[in-house]
This record gives structure tokens, C-alpha cells and sequence, in this order.
């Protein structure tokens, strides 16, 4: 028989050998085994996967249990409490997020984008009286956060950036609250403070891969408090998810390699087809994830409506998008599994918003005339594609000075966005490397003049526009030519939206799509 006993914060798990026992402690996913002491180790938050475990607990142990266990299932219960009263300007669902940050201490805030995760982490960290923290983000982001306590916390931050004197002068400053954007870890990692109070980590997908430099270095900073945020739970596949809860709560889940004998399914040359056991994944994450969609939280937001506008390219034009895709499906027959599909995809997805930009004629184009006529209707429009040359050619045409690519300024983004929502009339184009972090409100027209296989990229551009502060409703327009690439990448996206489902939310299923030869085959004329 298996005893338990405990020393904070662990149950000690100890018996004579024997196969029977070993193979019972062996099945628990978070186990370790501490040769020296010769005894198992289960950290106390794992607790609930030894509920069913036969044991005999010492008395300490059991009361460990049972504090645990109330604790765990608070936090889940708190999660679904209605009855909370909001304070200091907060919706009641941010006031209840606050206080899930400050009960949880290391949590996962997987809120839609546009409900607050920002104001609702910097609203714990201060309830905490914390005297160090520290904000990571994408450099685009770090003057919104800047811009985020002034505006809401009468709080003047200090944001990491300029020469490397001046940053190593700013890491030794006495400033409680810090902004730097993830890329610095690497350059200033000597300068950097090893010890925080807390720390927040925005668009935490920043830290899906375990074995990059940042996500190494993001690990080995300590701190008591820390909060991972992001938007887009279904953009993560679970050794992405894994990667970020072993910087929020490394002690939940099993190492990399466990976690993926365990929680994935592998084919025959050992990729990924599939995942099992999250139902126990769950239990084991779900007190320190809190996720809400705009649906649940804010009925009063004004509703998105789609409108799909279908094209028809003219004679010349399909003639010479026939003959594109005719090399594309070319090259997937003559190359067959070395074949790059979604490199192949480009020129034509290229195509459909320019052809010019492959070489091609587009005298005529009704993709553009029909976005000329749409901005003669509706004064204010915010257009993404996925193409940076698409994006400058637009802007050339349009003649705005609103353009948000890779290549804009990290501290112009944040002013070119809020003198755009002043705006009367303007039309904004952007990559979709504008679409974190920036509150377009001041439009209510989004249109996407290019689509992308992933569909949390597309709802990310959506959701820039549909966020606490718009009062009309979004328009989402989708413009796509009949018989071409447009109709294949619509499929596919869109079947990615119906079918994929987020396991933090209790799904028993959490996958990606995976695409065939034939589904590749099938993009070019989209049938």
C-alpha cells in the first residue's frame, strides 16, 4: 500500500518496491522521483489526480488534501460567480477577472481580445501592493501599455527602449512598473532584474516554443506573481499551450516529453494527429485559466455582421489566373510530397488582390473598384491584408498616411491609430502585423481585401475594431473572387472555426485541421 504524507509544498509518496504500487504512481502525470530520499513527489496543485489513488494519507496529508482541493475548486466555481459587484469604473466580469488574477496568484487570462485582459491585470498587480513588476510584450504594444496606466491608472510607467546605456540605466532604475518587449530579454539579459514581485506577460504566445532563447530566458525570471494573457486560445496546439504554462504554472503539467507521451497522439513517423486525456489536462489547468467570450460578458457590444461579397474576374483576368494556378498544380504533381503547398499558395493569393505585384496585367480589377465604392459609402474603413506589398500598393492608391506593416515605427503605431479614430473620413490599411493590441474603435467597417488559412488571425482583425469602446455595429466585409484561391481558403478557415474547440472551456477535443495533398489540390479553384 501506498503512503502519503506532505511537506509544503508537496505529497510524499513512499512504499515498499513492488510493480503493482510503481505502476500506480508511474500513471499519475505529475510525479517525480527523488533518488536521494527515495520517494515520490506530487506537487500539492496536482492534488486532484490523487483523489482516486489507494493510499494511506497521514493526517497531515489528508488536511493538505482537503485545503487544496477547496482552493482548486474555488477558483473554478469563482470563474462562473455572476453575483459580483463591479468598482472603479470596472464591468463586473473585469472585476471578477481582477480578482481571479489576485485569488490565483499564476494564471492564464484567456479572455476574447477586446474585453480588458490589460486593465484587468495591471488592476490585480496593484490590489497586491507589489513593489516590482514587470510588463513583457510585443514591441508594437509597448507604449498602448504605457498609454493603458496613464489613462486608467493616472500611473506614468517606464518603458524600456532607446541605446543600450540608456536601457541598462532604465532596468536599474527604482521604477515600480517596467514595459519591455520580449526581444530585449536577449540583448539586456545581464542588466535585467532576476526577481519580481510579478510579472505579466502579454500576447503570452510570445512563448510557445520551449526551446527558443526568449522562453528560455522568460523562465528563469522569478516572481511570486505572474499573468499570462492572450486572445486566441484556439491558435495554440498543446505543446504551444505546454510551453506557455511552463512559464505561468510549470508545476501543473508533466516535462515536454511527458506531456506529449501523454496528452498527444502520433502516427507512425511520430507527428501529431491528434490529442487524448484532456479531460485529466483539463482538471489539471482549468482553476488557472479563466476565458470569456464577448458573447458571455457583453451582450450590450454591439453585434458583428458579415456580408460575403462575391466577384467574378473579368475574361483576361481569369485567363491568366488559370494559367497561375494551372503551374501550381503543376509543381504539387511534379513535386508531390516535397512539395511546399503553402508556399506555392502565395503568387496566387497575391494575384487575387494584385496582379500587378506577380507581373500581371490589372487594368480592370473589381476587387479595388468594388473597395473604392465601399469607402465612398462608408467614410471610415479599416483594411487588412496579408501582404505588405498589397498594403503599400493601397495606401499609394488611397493616399493615406494610415499604414500599419511590420516596417512602421513600434512608437508611432499606438498616435497613428488614435489620430485615425479622430478622424471624420480615412480609411486605415494594415498587415497583420497591425493587428495586436490596437483599438481601432473610431471605425466600424473592417473589410478583408486578403483571407489566411488560420482563423484566429482573421477574428484577431475583427476583433481590433469589435471592443469595449465601439458603439455601432462592425462590419465585417469579406470580398472574394468565385473559382479561385479565395473560395479555398475560405473553406478552409471557416471549417477550422466550426470544428476546432478550446479544451480550457471543457472540450473534450482540441485539434487542428490537417490539410491533404487533395485539400491543396482543391485550393486553387476552390472546389
Amino acid at each position: 500500500m501506498i503512503d502519503v504524507g506532505y511537506s509544503d509544498p508537496y505529497f510524499l509518496l513512499s512504499f515498499p518496491y513492488n510493480e503493482v504500487d510503481l505502476a500506480k504512481v508511474k500513471a499519475l502525470p505529475v510525479r517525480d522521483w527523488r533518488k536521494k530520499e527515495k520517494i515520490w513527489r506530487v506537487h500539492k496543485l496536482a492534488a486532484l489526480t490523487l483523489k482516486n489513488l489507494p493510499a494511506n494519507w497521514s493526517k497531515d496529508a489528508a488536511e493538505a488534501r482537503e485545503r487544496v482541493e477547496r482552493l482548486l475548486t474555488y477558483l473554478v466555481d469563482f470563474k462562473f460567480d455572476q453575483n459580483i459587484e463591479a468598482h472603479d469604473g470596472l464591468f463586473p466580469y473585469q472585476e471578477r477577472g481582477t480578482r481571479f488574477l489576485r485569488y490565483a496568484r499564476k494564471a492564464f487570462l484567456n479572455d476574447d481580445m477586446g474585453l480588458g485582459k490589460t486593465i484587468q491585470s495591471i488592476a490585480a498587480v496593484l490590489k497586491a501592493n507589489v513593489d516590482s513588476c514587470l510588463i513583457l510584450c510585443p514591441a508594437s504594444l509597448k507604449w498602448n501599455w504605457e498609454f493603458q496606466f496613464q489613462k486608467h491608472f493616472n500611473i506614468q510607467p517606464l518603458v524600456i527602449h532607446g541605446n543600450a546605456q540608456t536601457r541598462q540605466e532604465q532596468w536599474a532604475s527604482d521604477d515600480v512598473f517596467k514595459i519591455s518587449n520580449y526581444d530585449i530579454l536577449t540583448r539586456d539579459w545581464e542588466y535585467i532584474p532576476r526577481k519580481w514581485d510579478a510579472i505579466i506577460a502579454d500576447e503570452v504566445v510570445a512563448l510557445k516554443n520551449g526551446s527558443a532563447q526568449r522562453t528560455k530566458l522568460a523562465r528563469r525570471l522569478k516572481s511570486d506573481i505572474r499573468y499570462g494573457l492572450s486572445g486566441t486560445a484556439w491558435e495554440l496546439n498543446l505543446l504551444e499551450f505546454h510551453s506557455i504554462m511552463q512559464w505561468i504554472r510549470p508545476e501543473i503539467l508533466p516535462n515536454f516529453w511527458n506531456f506529449q507521451r501523454r496528452y498527444c497522439s502520433v502516427d507512425h513517423w511520430g507527428k501529431i494527429n491528434g490529442y487524448k486525456n484532456l479531460g485529466e489536462l483539463h482538471l489539471l489547468t482549468s482553476p488557472f485559466i479563466l476565458r470569456r467570450t464577448k458573447a458571455e460578458v457583453l451582450p450590450e457590444l454591439p453585434p458583428k455582421i458579415y456580408s460575403d461579397i462575391p466577384l467574378e474576374m473579368p475574361e483576361a483576368m481569369a485567363k491568366q489566373y488559370n494559367a497561375l494556378a494551372g503551374t501550381y498544380l503543376h509543381t504539387l504533381k511534379e513535386k508531390g510530397a516535397k512539395a511546399n503547398p503553402l508556399t506555392a499558395t502565395i503568387h496566387m493569393r497575391q494575384f487575387v488582390e494584385f496582379p500587378s505585384i506577380i507581373g500581371y496585367e490589372d487594368e480592370v480589377h473589381p476587387r479595388l473598384q468594388w473597395l473604392k465604392d465601399v469607402h465612398e459609402e462608408a467614410p471610415k474603413v479599416v483594411v487588412f491584408t496579408f501582404f505588405k506589398t498589397s498594403a503599400n500598393k493601397l495606401a499609394e492608391i488611397f493616399n493615406t498616411k494610415y499604414l500599419l506593416t511590420g516596417d512602421t515605427p513600434k512608437d508611432k503605431r499606438l498616435p497613428m491609430v488614435q489620430e485615425f479614430n479622430e478622424q471624420d473620413r480615412a480609411i486605415l490599411i494594415s498587415t497583420d502585423a497591425g493587428r495586436f493590441g490596437l483599438d481601432m474603435v473610431g471605425a466600424d467597417v473592417i473589410v478583408h481585401y486578403g483571407y489566411f488559412f488560420n482563423p484566429a488571425t482573421m477574428i484577431q482583425r475583427e476583433d481590433r475594431l469589435h471592443r469595449i469602446g465601439q458603439l455601432s455595429t462592425v462590419q465585417v466585409m469579406r470580398p472574394f473572387y468565385t473559382n479561385s484561391v479565395d473560395v479555398g481558403i475560405r473553406k478552409i478557415y471557416m471549417d477550422r472555426q466550426e470544428s476546432e474547440h478550446d479544451f480550457s472551456e471543457g472540450s473534450q477535443m482540441m485539434s487542428r485541421l490537417k490539410l491533404s495533398m487533395k485539400d491543396f489540390e482543391m485550393l486553387a479553384f476552390g472546389a
